[in-house]
């Protein structure tokens, strides 16, 4: 898979940080915007749907930053706390 151009396609939606599920169809990316029609947040999906690398803009940080998921077998996956530099290998 391609991550900057995902074999399943690229999908927009409009809503606010935090909105976007950690299931959707596999191999995907959601482009997330705010009602002003900023780019606020890029979520990639995995083989299986689930969330695997999220890339936040402009939300109390002052440059776009990168939040890798790991698998937890109880919770399913879960975000890293951390805020990463743009993986650029990533996409």
């Amino acid at each position: 898979m391609g991550m900057c151009k995902p074999s399943g396609g690229i999908n927009k939606s409009i809503g606010k940080l935090g909105s976007l599920n950690r299931r959707s169809i596999p191999n995907t990316r959601t482009d997330l915007y705010n009602e002003n029609g900023d780019l606020i947040q890029q979520r990639w999906y995995g083989p299986d749907g689930w969330v695997i690398h999220n890339r936040d803009y402009n939300h109390g940080s002052p440059r776009p930053h990168d939040h890798y998921w790991v698998w937890n077998d109880r919770k399913g996956p879960q975000r890293s706390k951390e805020h990463s530099a743009i993986d650029y290998d990533f996409c």
